[in-house]
């Protein structure tokens, strides 16, 4: 059986900060691709120009590895050492679905919920790309 890890990112940008919407697979074929977004996105636009905050929609990843959270935790660790706050979203009532050593890993990373997701005040569609 072939098979096909793809991931489709959106990015949305507002005056507080970038929302990236994110589906499909996240995991090690697909994880490198979302890192190189976020260096992207932070190191693009010198501070304070450039995004305060970046949100990683997740709700319409469809599966999770460890090296796919993995990826996530490097985008963190990316925006935090250009001064951006990188949190992840759109979990809620997915978790127990996780294999635990995935959901123990996005323990380690600030997790907003939906509501608190930023506004986009006349969002403007930046980027879409498939991998």
């Amino acid at each position: 059986m072939h098979s096909t890890f793809t991931i489709q990112l959106a990015v949305e940008r507002s005056p507080r900060g970038h929302v990236v919407r994110a589906a499909g697979e996240l995991s090690a074929r697909t994880g490198g691709r979302l890192v190189r977004l976020v260096d992207k996105l932070v190191d693009g636009t010198p501070r304070p120009a450039g995004p305060r905050a970046l949100v990683i929609d997740l709700a319409q990843i469809r599966s999770f590895d460890t090296d796919g959270v993995e990826a996530l935790r490097r985008a963190h660790g990316r925006a935090r050492s250009a001064g951006v706050g990188l949190c992840l979203t759109r979990l809620e009532g997915r978790r127990a679905l996780l294999p635990h050593d995935v959901d123990g890993l996005l323990d380690r990373l600030p997790v907003v919920g939906s509501k608190e997701l930023i506004p986009a005040e006349k969002p403007r569609r930046l980027a879409v790309s498939t991998a």
